[in-house]
Protein backbone atom coordinates (compact mmCIF):
# COMPACT_ATOMS: atom_id res chain seq x y z
CA UNK A 1 0.00 0.00 0.00
CA UNK A 2 3.21 2.42 0.22
CA UNK A 3 2.98 3.08 -3.56
CA UNK A 4 -0.68 3.81 -3.18
CA UNK A 5 -0.84 6.33 -0.04
CA UNK A 6 2.42 8.11 -1.31
CA UNK A 7 0.48 8.39 -5.06
CA UNK A 8 -2.19 10.32 -3.23
CA UNK A 9 0.49 12.25 -1.46
CA UNK A 10 2.04 13.39 -4.08
CA UNK A 11 -1.39 14.22 -5.99
CA UNK A 12 -2.28 16.74 -3.06
CA UNK A 13 1.15 18.20 -3.31
CA UNK A 14 1.17 18.72 -7.01
CA UNK A 15 -2.18 20.10 -7.30
CA UNK A 16 -1.59 22.49 -4.07
CA UNK A 17 1.60 23.71 -5.60
CA UNK A 18 -0.25 24.43 -8.94
CA UNK A 19 -2.53 26.35 -7.25
CA UNK A 20 0.20 28.49 -5.00
CA UNK A 21 1.60 29.19 -8.27
CA UNK A 22 -1.17 30.71 -9.50
CA UNK A 23 -1.89 32.34 -5.68
CA UNK A 24 1.56 34.18 -6.03
CA UNK A 25 2.20 34.80 -9.83
CA UNK A 26 -1.35 34.63 -11.20
CA UNK A 27 -1.48 34.02 -15.05
CA UNK A 28 2.01 34.03 -15.50
CA UNK A 29 2.31 31.03 -12.20
CA UNK A 30 0.17 29.12 -14.29
CA UNK A 31 2.04 29.40 -17.59
CA UNK A 32 5.55 28.66 -16.00
CA UNK A 33 3.71 25.84 -14.19
CA UNK A 34 2.95 24.58 -17.61
CA UNK A 35 6.10 24.79 -18.92
CA UNK A 36 7.97 23.29 -15.88
CA UNK A 37 5.49 20.89 -15.15
CA UNK A 38 5.68 19.22 -18.93
CA UNK A 39 9.34 18.93 -18.61
CA UNK A 40 9.04 17.20 -15.09
CA UNK A 41 6.12 14.81 -17.08
CA UNK A 42 8.61 14.09 -19.90
CA UNK A 43 11.26 13.07 -16.99
CA UNK A 44 8.47 10.86 -14.98
CA UNK A 45 7.46 9.06 -17.41
CA UNK A 46 10.78 6.79 -17.68
CA UNK A 47 10.08 5.49 -14.46
CA UNK A 48 7.59 2.78 -14.29
CA UNK A 49 5.64 1.69 -10.69
CA UNK A 50 3.17 -0.84 -9.72
CA UNK A 51 0.01 1.30 -7.96
CA UNK A 52 -3.19 0.43 -7.48
CA UNK A 53 -2.27 -3.38 -8.72
CA UNK A 54 -1.81 -2.22 -11.92
CA UNK A 55 2.14 -1.18 -13.44
CA UNK A 56 1.98 1.86 -14.95
CA UNK A 57 4.81 4.91 -15.42
CA UNK A 58 4.95 8.38 -13.42
CA UNK A 59 3.84 11.61 -15.35
CA UNK A 60 0.07 10.98 -15.09
CA UNK A 61 -0.34 13.14 -12.38
CA UNK A 62 1.85 15.81 -13.69
CA UNK A 63 0.26 15.82 -16.91
CA UNK A 64 -3.56 16.16 -15.01
CA UNK A 65 -2.28 19.22 -13.38
CA UNK A 66 -0.81 20.82 -17.04
CA UNK A 67 -4.28 20.25 -18.44
CA UNK A 68 -6.21 21.57 -15.68
CA UNK A 69 -3.89 24.80 -15.32
CA UNK A 70 -4.60 25.36 -19.21
CA UNK A 71 -8.33 24.80 -18.71
CA UNK A 72 -7.99 27.58 -15.50
CA UNK A 73 -5.72 29.77 -18.52
CA UNK A 74 -8.90 28.89 -20.95
CA UNK A 75 -11.42 29.65 -18.43
CA UNK A 76 -10.61 32.91 -16.77
CA UNK A 77 -7.69 34.68 -19.50
CA UNK A 78 -9.14 33.14 -22.87
CA UNK A 79 -8.51 30.34 -25.64
CA UNK A 80 -5.67 32.53 -26.65
CA UNK A 81 -4.04 32.46 -23.51
CA UNK A 82 -4.27 28.99 -23.18
CA UNK A 83 -2.68 27.80 -26.76
CA UNK A 84 -0.06 30.00 -25.74
CA UNK A 85 0.72 27.68 -22.29
CA UNK A 86 0.25 24.69 -24.86
CA UNK A 87 2.87 26.27 -27.24
CA UNK A 88 5.01 27.23 -24.46
CA UNK A 89 5.08 23.94 -22.61
CA UNK A 90 6.37 22.27 -26.13
CA UNK A 91 8.95 24.43 -26.20
CA UNK A 92 10.16 23.84 -22.91
CA UNK A 93 10.31 19.95 -23.30
CA UNK A 94 12.09 20.83 -26.82
CA UNK A 95 14.39 22.51 -25.53
CA UNK A 96 15.20 20.35 -22.76
CA UNK A 97 15.52 17.58 -25.14
CA UNK A 98 17.83 19.31 -27.76
CA UNK A 99 20.44 21.06 -24.76
CA UNK A 100 20.50 17.94 -22.35
CA UNK A 101 21.34 15.23 -26.21
CA UNK A 102 24.14 18.17 -26.81
CA UNK A 103 25.11 17.52 -22.95
CA UNK A 104 25.34 13.95 -23.31
CA UNK A 105 27.46 14.29 -26.04
CA UNK A 106 30.27 16.06 -24.26
CA UNK A 107 33.21 13.66 -23.33
CA UNK A 108 33.33 13.55 -19.47
CA UNK A 109 36.41 13.42 -17.06
CA UNK A 110 38.03 10.32 -15.96
CA UNK A 111 36.61 11.31 -12.67
CA UNK A 112 33.27 12.03 -13.88
CA UNK A 113 30.05 10.24 -11.91
CA UNK A 114 27.30 11.81 -13.49
CA UNK A 115 27.54 10.94 -17.20
CA UNK A 116 25.89 7.02 -16.97
CA UNK A 117 23.30 8.66 -14.80
CA UNK A 118 22.53 11.62 -17.02
CA UNK A 119 22.65 9.28 -19.84
CA UNK A 120 20.22 6.55 -18.77
CA UNK A 121 17.47 9.66 -17.92
CA UNK A 122 18.08 12.00 -20.61
CA UNK A 123 19.35 9.62 -23.45
CA UNK A 124 15.33 9.31 -24.57
CA UNK A 125 14.69 6.40 -27.15
CA UNK A 126 13.47 9.05 -29.73
CA UNK A 127 10.16 7.38 -30.36
CA UNK A 128 9.25 7.91 -27.56
CA UNK A 129 10.57 11.38 -27.10
CA UNK A 130 8.37 12.04 -30.15
CA UNK A 131 5.34 9.84 -29.44
CA UNK A 132 5.74 12.63 -26.32
CA UNK A 133 5.66 15.73 -28.29
CA UNK A 134 3.41 14.99 -30.16
CA UNK A 135 0.80 13.76 -28.14
CA UNK A 136 1.30 16.72 -25.99
CA UNK A 137 1.07 19.29 -28.63
CA UNK A 138 -2.13 17.61 -30.36
CA UNK A 139 -3.65 16.43 -26.94
CA UNK A 140 -3.14 19.73 -25.30
CA UNK A 141 -5.20 22.27 -28.40
CA UNK A 142 -7.68 19.08 -28.67
CA UNK A 143 -8.27 20.14 -25.26
CA UNK A 144 -8.36 23.76 -25.71
CA UNK A 145 -10.35 23.22 -28.11
CA UNK A 146 -13.19 21.25 -26.91
CA UNK A 147 -12.94 23.56 -23.48
CA UNK A 148 -14.13 26.49 -25.60
CA UNK A 149 -16.54 24.72 -27.33
CA UNK A 150 -18.40 23.38 -24.25
CA UNK A 151 -17.64 27.06 -22.69
CA UNK A 152 -20.20 28.23 -25.28
CA UNK A 153 -23.05 25.79 -23.89
CA UNK A 154 -22.45 25.80 -20.48
CA UNK A 155 -20.72 29.51 -19.39
CA UNK A 156 -21.26 29.85 -15.45
CA UNK A 157 -19.05 29.39 -12.79
CA UNK A 158 -20.90 26.25 -11.72
CA UNK A 159 -20.75 24.58 -14.70
CA UNK A 160 -16.58 24.86 -15.00
CA UNK A 161 -17.11 21.03 -14.19
CA UNK A 162 -18.49 19.99 -16.95
CA UNK A 163 -15.67 22.01 -19.12
CA UNK A 164 -12.87 20.37 -17.57
CA UNK A 165 -14.20 16.80 -17.51
CA UNK A 166 -15.39 17.13 -20.89
CA UNK A 167 -12.31 18.40 -22.45
CA UNK A 168 -9.97 16.33 -20.71
CA UNK A 169 -11.55 12.71 -20.65
CA UNK A 170 -11.86 13.12 -24.36
CA UNK A 171 -8.35 15.03 -25.56
CA UNK A 172 -6.47 12.53 -23.13
CA UNK A 173 -7.84 9.80 -24.70
CA UNK A 174 -6.18 10.94 -28.01
CA UNK A 175 -3.07 12.05 -26.49
CA UNK A 176 -2.59 8.40 -24.82
CA UNK A 177 -3.42 6.86 -27.97
CA UNK A 178 -0.87 8.86 -29.85
CA UNK A 179 1.75 8.41 -27.60
CA UNK A 180 1.41 4.99 -27.13
CA UNK A 181 0.86 4.43 -30.71
CA UNK A 182 4.20 6.43 -31.79
CA UNK A 183 6.74 5.36 -28.82
CA UNK A 184 5.63 1.11 -28.40
CA UNK A 185 3.75 -0.03 -31.87
CA UNK A 186 5.81 -2.53 -33.66
CA UNK A 187 8.12 -2.92 -30.68
CA UNK A 188 5.92 -4.46 -28.11
CA UNK A 189 3.17 -6.80 -28.86
CA UNK A 190 -0.25 -5.50 -29.14
CA UNK A 191 -1.80 -6.86 -25.98
CA UNK A 192 1.04 -4.91 -24.15
CA UNK A 193 0.56 -1.84 -25.89
CA UNK A 194 -3.03 -1.87 -25.33
CA UNK A 195 -2.41 -2.78 -21.72
CA UNK A 196 -0.03 0.22 -21.19
CA UNK A 197 -2.90 2.46 -23.16
CA UNK A 198 -5.63 1.56 -20.83
CA UNK A 199 -3.49 1.75 -17.87
CA UNK A 200 -2.00 5.03 -18.88
CA UNK A 201 -5.39 6.41 -19.37
CA UNK A 202 -6.88 5.37 -16.37
CA UNK A 203 -4.75 7.27 -14.31
CA UNK A 204 -5.05 10.28 -16.29
CA UNK A 205 -8.53 9.91 -15.74
CA UNK A 206 -8.33 9.24 -11.96
CA UNK A 207 -6.12 11.87 -11.78
CA UNK A 208 -9.31 14.49 -13.89
CA UNK A 209 -11.90 13.46 -11.80
CA UNK A 210 -10.10 14.45 -8.30
CA UNK A 211 -8.52 17.97 -9.64
CA UNK A 212 -11.49 19.79 -10.72
CA UNK A 213 -12.14 20.89 -7.04
CA UNK A 214 -8.84 22.74 -7.19
CA UNK A 215 -9.63 24.79 -10.66
CA UNK A 216 -12.46 25.99 -8.42
CA UNK A 217 -10.34 27.13 -5.62
CA UNK A 218 -7.91 28.95 -7.95
CA UNK A 219 -11.08 30.40 -9.81
CA UNK A 220 -12.91 31.51 -6.22
CA UNK A 221 -9.25 32.98 -5.59
CA UNK A 222 -9.57 34.90 -8.63
CA UNK A 223 -13.00 36.11 -8.46
CA UNK A 224 -12.21 37.36 -4.72
CA UNK A 225 -8.99 39.36 -5.83
CA UNK A 226 -6.54 37.33 -4.23
CA UNK A 227 -4.58 36.41 -7.29
CA UNK A 228 -1.03 38.86 -7.34
CA UNK A 229 -1.22 41.84 -9.29
CA UNK A 230 1.47 40.73 -11.38
CA UNK A 231 -1.27 38.96 -13.48
CA UNK A 232 -2.40 42.37 -14.72
CA UNK A 233 -1.28 43.95 -18.19
CA UNK A 234 -0.26 40.58 -19.42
Amino acid sequence: MYNEIFGVATFLVTFILMVLMFRCFGKHGLLAWVAIGTVIANIQVIKTVDIFGISATLGNVMFASIYLATDILNDIYGRKVAKRAVWLGFSSTLVMIIVMQMSLHFIPAPEDMAQKSLSTIFDLVPRIALGSIVAYIIGQHVDVFIFSAIKKIFNSDKTFIIRAYGSTILSSIIDTALFVTIAFVGTLPATVVFQIFITTYFLKLLSTIFNVPFGYIAKSMYRKGHIHKLDEGY
